[in-house]
């Protein structure tokens, strides 16, 4: 038995689902009094206190799963604009770079990379404007002419901190989601900035975070073997396993919180593998239609529309 946290669009209001073997429950029937606690914060308020709600939540998955308890089931949204991003307001969005060797080797030309002389890529993206769910949400960037796509396994943190222990990390991640990290490549590299590097031009533009579809909580996942992929208009781009990361998950917690307090519902890109339009001179254009798959997290499905006006 696993399950995952969402939020749907019911009747036209966010609302937070909890989902078991297919079937769809309201979070605010199954655990009131933490979403009581701040109802506008729709699955923000269930992660603010993780601790307390995570192993309520999954004895009522259980319970739901095997027929001991009964609640009201909501049907699916068969459409996929109607699946928001599981956390609509996090605190932070904060993206891991060059953390697959083939990635920096194939795709960035780093062929002499190593760990060892090395530290950890991270930028963030602004929450409230990159983050966005399914279906046509992805507006094509007007100033970029090399739009491109980052497949990425994403993990929600639960659990505050500042210098955590590599012994203690996982004890701060609360679930794993799927993320697409859109680029834009010409103004990553953009001759014309001092040091031909722009993380805010080519990373932190409107719509740059699809997020989804579900969260799924820690205990069910094994983020060391995860098999992660990327379809556009249904042809296969990338195609790799969490195991050839560079800097582990718990890793990742660590080297982010010597820098930031990490709180929970803060959301954290871990990197992409190779395959990106960057190497293969295939960019993503209006109309493309892009599949995030990884193994036990489900299918992130958006469709990239044209230019805000």
């Amino acid at each position: 038995m696993t399950y995952s946290l969402a939020t749907v669009r019911i009747n036209d209001v966010p609302t937070p689902v909890l989902i078991v073997d297919g079937r769809c429950y309201r979070v605010a029937d199954l655990i009131p009094e933490f979403v009581a606690r701040d109802p506008q914060a729709g699955l923000m308020a269930v992660f603010a206190y993780w601790a307390e709600a995570e192993p309520v939540l999954t004895d009522l998955a259980r319970a739901l799963a095997d027929g001991s308890w009964i609640a009201t089931e909501l049907d699916l949204p068969q459409q996929l604009e109607q699946w928001l991003p599981p956390l609509r307001y996090p605190n932070k969005v904060i993206c891991t770079g060059a953390n697959y060797y083939d990635h920096m080797t194939q795709d960035g030309g780093h062929s002499g990379f190593s760990k060892e002389n090395n530290i950890p890529v991270f930028f963030l993206k602004p929450p409230t404007t990159t983050v966005v769910g399914q279906g046509p949400s992805v507006r094509y960037p007007a100033q970029s002419e090399k739009f491109d796509y980052e497949v990425e396994l994403a993990f929600v943190i639960g659990k505050r901190g500042r210098n955590i222990p590599l012994s203690s990390a996982r004890d701060h991640i609360a679930g794993y989601t799927i993320a697409l990290d859109m680029s834009a490549r010409d103004w990553q590299r953009h001759p014309g900035h001092l040091a031909k590097f722009d993380l805010f031009g080519g990373k932190a533009f409107d719509d740059s975070c699809p997020l989804g579809p579900g969260i799924v909580p820690a205990r069910f996942v094994d983020d060391t073997d995860l098999e992660l992929q990327l379809y556009q208009n249904g042809v296969l781009r990338q195609n790799a396993n969490t195991k050839d990361m560079i800097w582990s998950v718990p890793e990742l917690v660590t080297r982010i919180s010597e820098h930031v307090t990490l709180e929970p519902g803060d959301v954290v890109l871990t990197g992409t593998p190779a395959g990106v339009g960057l190497s293969t001179g295939i960019w993503t254009e209006v109309g493309d239609a892009l599949e995030g798959r990884i193994t036990g997290l489900g299918t992130l499905c958006v469709e990239i529309v044209p230019p805000a006006q």
